[in-house]
């Protein structure tokens, strides 16, 4: 009975970690078509400056994010996160969306980072073990492990 119980965790989890992810991308769908409407309309406006890059490694985030989830989350408020770390699996939702899951100090909680479509050629490309680096538009702990939105492979 107790192992009963523990699958139904997993699955909780599972469908917790899942649904997550899933909603990202409808949000950006939907934030794609607005966008476009709204340019088309709107009248040109001074470039803004770029958001600052808040640099790290994978097992860097998942201790910071061990010692205070407040104060990492708050120093990555607004900035482009860039992560670098080795590559401990490369996985599809059943979204089909990429993640590619770095390794951390825990083997059981790698941090995963949600790689955008347009990266797909690099993903089909990427090994276990290879160093890699990638930037995310926000970063955040999901069930204890740093898990990256929106990520683009920096070369």
């Amino acid at each position: 009975m107790k192992k009963f119980f523990k699958w139904v965790l997993y699955i909780f989890v599972a469908l917790i970690v899942i649904g997550y992810f899933a909603d990202d991308k409808k949000a950006n769908k939907g934030s794609e078509s607005n966008a476009s409407v709204s340019n088309a309309a709107s009248t040109p406006v001074p470039e803004s400056k770029a958001p600052e890059v808040y640099k790290t490694t994978a097992s860097g985030l998942f201790n910071a994010y061990e010692e205070n989830e407040v104060a990492i989350d708050e120093k990555m408020k607004g900035k482009i996160v860039e992560i670098s770390g080795t590559v401990q699996s490369i996985d599809k939702d059943f979204t089909d969306a990429i993640i590619v899951q770095l390794k951390t100090g825990n083997e059981f909680l790698p941090a995963m980072m949600n790689i955008i479509d347009s990266e797909k050629s690099t993903a089909i490309s990427l090994k276990k073990g290879q160093k890699i680096v990638v930037r995310c538009e926000s970063v955040m702990r999901i069930i204890g492990a740093p898990a990256g939105r929106n990520c683009v492979f920096v070369n």
